[in-house]
Parts: structure tokens; C-alpha cells; sequence
């Protein structure tokens, strides 16, 4: 039987922007589970309906602390610029997790177990080589990287980032883990319920491939992933990125895992066919 302390709890980081119509359900289901965060820090990217104001009110009603973390407010929202928001909460969450040994981060618009973020911390206090972990979402191709929404990730490794990428904080949080001698874990058996990533669309897959460019992936090794999955978006958005050459990512880690990705998958096919 686990002995919870103070370093078995968690903070909980979610982002929007303009998505008050999302916000109650999500906190509702917040508030009804089983471990409930020890803080919540609302990170509002630019948003023009107020919905950071809501969300602190909503949270206080329903008995749940929060902080909130607000960039200057902006006609439309701009995923290749999120990590300039999760920078500014950097001070934020370096404080929240000064005894807290866990940070578990969602998407506005999805919904958990209800024993979900106690099944998380268990199985990380469980098992010490984990450094991030998370669930399945319902209805949508498996993941092999733990996704963003619900993911949950030992606060030392947050706690040791000087400046997040700009492009994608789920991924940069994975690889962070990874450099720091951590293991990722995907539990299978447990799902949440949320909407249709857009990396599924084609405006997504067009973007996959502007940041397989931006973090370093090889072009030959980008044309073998796109022919092999006929992604023909995906393959758009490399070379046009590839023809402009000035969108680079300057974070060493990044580089090196994304440019040793080739590598790796042709290691894990050797093994797996000496296996067979």
C-alpha cells in the first residue's frame, strides 16, 4: 500500500483559448475526482471572451484553487507560438511545485475517469523510471508518445526547463524526460474522452510536417514517412518549410532526438525481425 506525501500530489496545467464554453465541464470533472490537484494554473493564450476570468470563478466555486496566467489578448489563437505562453508561466509553476511532485497537464475539452490522476500518480510513485505518463483517447489511433491531455510528468523535469519550444510543449516535455534519463510510459487499459486532434486533419498533417522540418528530421527519412503513410499533406508542409530554410529550432535536445529518430526505428526493426 503506497504512503501518499506532499510529493505524491500534483498541479495541474491546462491551456485555451477563447473556450468558456468548455471550462465548466472540464472543472466539474476536476472536482470529481478521486485526487484532486493541489493548485490549478490556467494558462489563457490571448483569449477575447473572458474565459480566463470565468475559469478562475468556476474554479473557486467548485472549491478548487487556481492561478492564472494571461498573454495579451489576440484575434485568433496560434499554435506555433503556445511555448511563449507556458514560458510566461514558468515562474508559476517552478513555485507550485516546490513540494509537489507531479505536474498533469489536459486540453480544455477533454474528460477523465473519475480516478484517473490517482491512477497516474500511483503507477509514477510505483514505478521510478517513469518520467512522463498517459492514458489512451477513446476512438483515435493509438499513440506511442505520451499525448498532452492527460499526460503527467515528474516536476523535476519541468522544474529544470529554462525556456519551453515555442511549437510544441507536448512533445518538448517527452523529449525532455527522455535527455534527463527518464522512461515514457502509455497506459492502454486506461482512455479519456476528447475531441479529434488536429493532427488527424489536413491543416494538421500540413503542420506535422513544417515541424518534422523545424526539429531536425532528415529529408530522405521525411520522404520515407510521408510515401509510407501517403501522407501527401505531410510531405507539403516539409518542403515548404524546407524551401523558406529560416524556421530552425535551436534546442539542442530536440535535434538530437528528432535526428536520431532514423536510427532508432531501424534498431527496434533489426531487433524485432532476429526476434521472429
Amino acid at each position: 500500500m503506497l504512503v501518499w506525501t506532499a510529493l505524491a500530489d500534483y498541479v495541474l496545467v491546462t491551456k485555451f483559448y477563447n473556450e468558456r464554453e468548455n471550462i465548466p465541464r472540464l472543472l466539474k470533472n476536476i472536482a470529481d475526482q478521486t485526487l484532486k490537484p493541489r493548485l490549478l494554473i490556467f494558462i489563457d493564450d490571448g483569449s477575447t471572451d473572458k474565459s480566463a476570468d470565468f475559469a478562475s470563478s468556476e474554479a473557486s466555486r467548485l472549491g478548487l484553487d487556481s492561478v492564472v496566467v494571461s498573454m495579451p489578448m489576440k484575434p485568433k489563437g496560434n499554435l506555433d507560438t503556445l511555448g511563449r505562453a507556458w514560458n510566461k508561466a514558468q515562474p508559476e509553476i517552478i513555485k507550485a511545485t516546490k513540494d509537489v511532485g507531479y505536474v498533469a497537464m489536459t486540453d480544455v475539452d477533454t474528460q477523465f475517469p473519475k480516478d484517473y490522476f490517482e491512477t497516474m500518480l500511483e503507477f509514477m510513485e510505483e514505478n521510478p523510471r517513469i518520467g512522463v505518463v498517459a492514458g489512451q483517447v477513446a476512438g483515435q489511433p493509438r499513440r506511442t508518445f505520451p499525448m498532452f491531455t492527460g499526460k503527467v510528468a515528474r516536476s523535476e523535469i519541468l522544474r529544470k526547463i529554462e525556456r519551453y519550444w515555442d511549437i510544441s510543449v507536448d512533445s518538448f516535455v517527452n523529449v525532455k524526460a527522455l535527455q534527463n534519463g527518464f522512461e515514457l510510459h502509455i497506459m492502454d487499459d486506461v482512455e479519456v474522452q476528447a475531441g479529434i486532434s488536429h493532427l488527424q486533419t489536413k491543416k494538421g498533417r500540413f503542420r506535422a510536417g513544417r515541424l518534422a522540418y523545424y526539429s531536425g528530421v532528415r529529408p530522405l527519412y521525411a520522404m520515407a514517412k510521408g510515401v509510407a503513410r501517403f501522407d501527401s499533406q505531410f510531405l507539403r508542409g516539409y518542403w515548404t518549410e524546407a524551401s523558406r530554410g529560416t524556421w530552425q529550432c535551436k534546442d539542442q535536445d530536440i535535434l538530437d532526438y528528432y535526428r536520431g529518430e532514423l536510427g532508432r526505428k531501424l534498431v527496434a526493426f533489426v531487433r524485432k525481425t532476429l526476434r521472429l
